[in-house]
């Protein structure tokens, strides 16, 4: 339970109702439990008046605790008039002291902590203070014994009855909390009836077993222990606190009155007990919430209102003709949570309120897109072209800055996999080039599918090598070379530049890039190595800001008996550099095993005068886009002046490549760059 205020008092009249309700409870509870040498009953023991103080309390605050004030001195002065004054002794004690607790509790209520801070203050500290109280100021009528019996009965009325009060009127004040409470005792198991009746029924047997046995309650402890702790996991809390006040009536006897020092001894072992108990209450709750709080971390989709993939799978299953349309969503999850949601909330609005495609919208959060089902009919598919414009209009006036530029679909015939559709169709909006005229794409007619369905199964027969030789100029008897790749798919050739783009956009660039190093490493293994100076592959930044798959590099060389100094790795442009720590961590573990490094593409996308500064590369490659025409064109001859002018004061060597004619080679070999490679000096051959 949280010991701070749960009920808020909004105005003086609350206030008043408050204290009125808490008098009249407290009243009532002090006469049933008001305890008499003369009139013993097993009731008397316990102190309803103690766990009605701190319920009320609990409930009402400080307005809980002025009534608990009036009705004790109500009580006292009239209806049970003690000539000691021990009662209005006792009065102020404890009022006093929960005034003070629940002052301190409504300034800290929100530390996590309270909760267990309160249950050890009302438990042993003000039930602790009354008794001590009265044991100083009025020792000839409360005693050692009787003071201690006092503080017994005091704190175990409160671990009984002040959680069961508060709950009982929590459940009045909510209706439907207490329609929930049955309605799950209603919807118990059969397996669940039966363990509780039989746990229900052992720990009443026990009980029982302790009324007819004189002497027998030590057992009954030990027997009632592992049966309470068992009834904590599998009972509400309510049951449970139900089942420890039963129990205190059974195992006290009206005869324990006559020894005061016995009946001591027997409510410290139950308070023991009880304490017990609470503690694995506690557990059980900790653990209840914790639960409960990973279940809100969770992101469930109650807020769009589309339906799921398993649902379209199933709704698929039986449809004949039909096509299957997607809407990428990528750039809202890119948003805060409670953003993304919003932007949600109103695409659903849309599709609810200005289509007729709500019950056949699905929102599939892997590929992040929303998935819609139509008629296969030419009418139907031009609707869908208008949809984009639609939802960015209703969206705008909302002032959502999100506009989905084109509608992607697929034709399905009944048999097909849903799962396979839906693939092609995430595939195809992965490789669209954004914001294109084309509002509405047929994932059944693209050009891309040959690349797609390569992707998916690269292997050494669709994969093939090319080696191109370029010119040392220095010293032309050494043989220096270029290992490419060339692809096809059932025979037609694919254009290498766009496969690597598509396995980058498509998440297989690694596995590909690692498919073609392997073939390349191997191929130069088998090679003589007097009969060539080195040899170069190219790999992307992603590839080798891989550690593993750098590792995986070194480790493959030293298999197959390869030279590292003889191996140069192009960091080629076409990818990029997210982790630069990474990337230059990798690239110097490469160094530290002998690997030549080259910076591949100078003059297009990364490749800058800040990757040279930066990079512990051997070389750099002037990219063809500055070698084409260069004898003729001023500004790229300036560039390769000075690159080469830094190159020189880095040591490093230049590779001038996609040298096509001989006066390109003769202006590149006049400014004293040291490779030159191309066409002219060499096509690309199979590498046997």
């Amino acid at each position: 339970m949280n010991y701070f205020l749960s009920i808020p008092q909004h105005s003086k009249y609350d206030n008043i109702l408050y204290a009125v309700l808490s008098f009249l409870l407290v009243l009532l509870s002090t006469e049933l439990s008001w305890f008499s040498k003369a009139d013993v009953s097993t009731l008397k023991y316990l102190s309803l008046t103690a766990g009605t103080m701190v319920a009320v309390a609990h409930l009402y605050g400080k307005s809980g605790v002025i009534g608990t004030f009036f009705a004790l001195m109500f009580y006292y002065a009239f209806v049970r008039s003690e000539p000691t004054g021990a009662g209005y002794l006792y009065t102020l004690a404890v009022t006093i002291s929960l005034f003070i607790v629940i002052s301190v509790f409504e300034k800290v209520k929100k530390n996590p902590l309270l909760t267990r801070l309160a249950f050890c203050v009302y438990i042993f500290l003000v039930p602790g203070l009354a008794a001590l109280f009265l044991a100083l100021f009025t020792p000839s009528y409360f005693p050692t014994e009787a003071a201690l019996n006092l503080y017994l009965s005091d704190s175990i009325g409160i671990l009984i009855t002040a959680p069961l009060i508060v709950m009982v009127i929590k459940m009045m004040n909510r209706t439907p909390s207490l329609k929930a409470y049955f309605e799950s005792i209603k919807n118990q198991t059969k397996a669940q009836w039966i363990l509780k009746s039989l746990l229900v029924s052992a720990i009443f047997l026990v009980l029982f077993a302790d009324a007819t046995i004189p002497g027998n309650n030590y057992y009954t402890f030990m027997l009632l222990a592992p049966l309470m702790l068992l009834a904590v996991f599998n009972f509400s809390e309510l049951t449970q606190v139900i089942l420890m006040m039963l129990g205190y009536f059974l195992l006290f006897e009206s005869t324990d009155i006559h020894d005061l020092q016995l009946l001591n001894t027997k409510m410290a072992l139950f308070a023991m007990f009880s304490l017990c108990i609470y503690m694995m209450l506690d557990y059980k709750w900790s653990l209840k919430q914790q639960i409960q709080k990973n279940i809100n971390n969770l992101y469930l989709d109650s807020q769009s209102d589309f339906g799921t993939f398993q649902k379209l799978d199933a709704t698929t299953l039986n449809m004949t003709d039909f096509v299957v349309a997607a809407i990428d969503l990528r750039p809202i999850f890119k948003y805060p949570l409670e953003k993304r949601d919003r932007i949600l909330r109103q695409i659903a609005l849309f599709f609810k309120h200005h289509t007729a495609l709500h019950d056949k919208s699905y929102m599939l959060y892997d590929i992040s897109s929303l998935v819609v089902l139509i008629e296969n009919t030419e009418v139907a598919i031009i609707g869908l072209g208008t949809l984009p414009e639609k939802l960015g209009a209703y969206l705008k006036e909302r002032n959502i800055n999100f506009a989905p530029d084109r509608i992607y679909y697929c034709r399905c015939q009944k048999g097909i996999r849903i799962k396979q559709t839906v693939n092609r169709l995430y595939a195809n909006i992965r490789l669209a080039e954004r914001h294109s005229d084309v509002v509405t794409v047929n994932c059944d007619d693209n050009v891309l599918d040959d690349y797609i369905a390569f992707l998916e199964n690269v292997n050494s027969g669709n994969t093939e090598l090319l080696r191109q030789n370029y010119l040392n100029i220095a010293s032309p008897e050494k043989v220096s070379f270029e290992l490419l790749s060339r692809f096809s798919i059932e025979g037609k050739p694919l254009n290498t530049a766009l496969v690597f783009q598509c396995a980058q956009k498509l998440g297989y660039l690694e596995h590909l890039e690692d498919h073609v190093m392997q073939k390349q490493l191997k191929y130069m293994a088998a090679l003589d190595p007097m009969t060539y100076d080195k040899g170069s592959i190219n790999l992307t930044p992603e590839f080798l800001s891989s550690i593993r798959a750098v590792k995986a590099l070194i480790e493959q060389t030293v298999e197959l008996g390869l030279a590292p100094e003889k191996l140069t790795l192009e960091i080629v442009e076409s990818g990029n550099i997210e982790n630069t720590q990474t990337l230059l961590e990798a690239l110097n573990l490469l160094k530290l095993h002998g690997f030549k490094l080259a910076l591949d593409d100078f003059g297009a996308g990364h490749a800058t005068y800040n990757q040279l500064l930066t990079m512990p590369v051997d070389s750099v490659k002037i990219d063809g886009s500055l070698v084409r025409h260069c004898p003729e064109d001023p500004i790229k001859q300036k560039i390769i002046e000075n690159l080469k002018s830094v190159a020189d004061t880095l040591s490093l060597e230049v590779v001038a490549e996609c040298v096509e004619t001989q006066e390109e080679a003769d202006y590149l070999k006049s400014m004293g760059i040291d490779y030159i490679q191309g066409y002219f000096f060499h096509k690309p051959a199979a590498a046997l």
